[in-house]
């Protein structure tokens, strides 16, 4: 199996934030200012309020976000309180990706690297790997780092007076990164796809969310994804493989509307969670309630209008709880299944170990993992409106004319990590699912 992958590769320093944390820094901060910025999400960081009025946010009510830093005193910051104590690995949608891959065994993997420094070619995976020839950074340079600030469900911290608890887990990103906003694509890549083109079986593409609305020469985010659309329409018209694009969290919402739209036409399916999905649906003008709540039927509906209003061809909307699939067109029969419940158990035994998933043990180590309650009523209430047929923990049926399928995730109740989740899903669900096509 080779597969190529876009489009942005980092270093992650991910770093589990307590409320002792956050109280510690509040003490650093013009109280005022950061009030007022809880109030209005600034969504980029100039200053430590900035910082703290995102990370809080996402903390308050369980939200995941990314924002960029723009202040050199800010990252300075970051880097000696936090950077230390962080784990440090290879970050990135794409790169987190191409080592799942690699760890799965793909015969090979080319990942779209624009900057390979010393660190980022250590931390890559080497098995299988197609990399660009390395390359020293220009004076002056920094690095891509993103800082990963992982929260847990049940903490708490005082807020001036107020004692604010984490609703749920999931993470707050602080990103410093003048590389993969600008979307570029290697000359390796590009090369290496054009020649190679004939021997590739799938390509997954993310890293769209780095986006910005404008750039320092002017240009504008339609701009820096021009040529990567281009270079997706060429391997449509040339060979014709499947191609999956994971979303993310834009900076507006527009861009996600934008993104999305551009996308659809082009790529085979394409993954997103209920945030993005809540986003796309509101800004698309479908006001669908219960998203945010974890209702399957509003998500169902609101991801059906998606698809009814673009060109999509499917959308893989992937939670804490359940995984479900809608398409317009192609039936979701039990390869789908197997292949998401595949994607569920590689997150699964990430989650629980922080390696990379062993294929030879995947069975044994997931085996003591239950399915997530909430995922399996919900999963059941669907399957209830839609008389569905049962396939193992999934099911699969039809929801207002669209195909869909949709199965409970596994709980994995302490966790060693819980970033990179999502993108060892979609790369190892995605790998199943070429494995299981090319077989029938």
């Amino acid at each position: 199996m080779n597969i190529l992958c876009g489009y942005n590769a980092n270093i992650d320093a991910v770093y589990r934030v307590t409320g002792r944390d956050v109280e510690s820094v509040l003490g650093e901060v013009d109280k005022n200012e950061l009030l007022m910025k809880l109030e209005n999400q600034p969504h980029i960081i100039n200053s430590l309020e900035d910082f703290l009025a995102g990370l809080i946010h996402c903390m308050e009510y369980g939200r995941g976000a990314e924002w960029f830093i723009y202040s050199m005193d800010v990252l300075d910051y970051l880097k000696k309180r936090f950077f230390e104590e962080a784990e440090i690995r290879i970050g990135g949608n794409m790169g987190i990706m191409a080592n799942v891959l690699s760890g799965l065994n793909v015969d090979m993997i080319v990942p779209n690297v624009v900057y390979l420094s010393g660190t980022q070619e250590a931390l890559f995976s080497k098995r299988g790997m197609v990399l660009p020839p390395k390359f020293e950074s220009q004076s002056g340079d920094e690095e891509p780092v993103h800082f990963v600030f992982d929260f847990r469900q049940g903490d708490s911290f005082n807020l001036y007076g107020r004692r604010i608890t984490v609703s749920r887990e999931n993470r707050f990103i602080a990103t410093f990164d003048e590389f993969n906003p600008q979307m570029t694509i290697s000359s390796f890549f590009k090369q290496y796809a054009t020649a190679h083109i004939g021997e590739i079986d799938g390509a997954v593409v993310s890293g769209f969310h780095m986006l910005q609305p404008s750039y320092p020469d002017g240009s504008s985010f339609k701009e820096k994804l021009s040529p990567v659309l281009a270079q997706i329409d060429e391997w449509n018209s040339v060979a014709g493989f499947f191609i999956h694009a994971e979303l993310g969290h834009f900076a507006t919402a527009d861009m996600a509307k934008n993104v999305f739209v551009e996308l659809a036409g082009r790529v085979d399916s394409m993954g997103l969670n209920e945030d993005e999905l809540a986003t796309l649906t509101q800004k698309m003008g479908f006001g669908i309630e219960g998203i945010h709540e974890m209702d399957i039927s509003a998500m169902f509906q609101a991801a059906r209008n998606c698809i009814k209003n673009s060109l999509a061809r499917a959308l893989v909307v992937h939670t804490r709880d359940f995984v479900f699939c809608l398409s317009a067109s192609d039936n979701m029969d039990e390869e789908k299944i197997d292949a998401i419940d595949f994607g569920l158990k590689c997150a699964a035994y990430f989650a629980s170990s922080g390696s990379l998933p062993d294929r030879s043990k995947l069975e044994e180590r997931c085996s003591q993992f239950k399915r997530s309650e909430y995922g399996s009523l919900q999963v059941k209430r669907i399957k209830s409106i839609t008389g569905a047929k049962q396939y193992g923990f999934g099911i699969d049926g039809i929801f207002n004319e669209y195909y869909f399928c949709a199965i409970p995730t596994l709980v994995v109740n302490e966790p060693a990590v819980t970033v990179g989740l999502g993108d060892t899903f979609t790369a190892s669900s995605f790998l199943r699912l070429l494995e299981l096509r090319n077989k029938s």
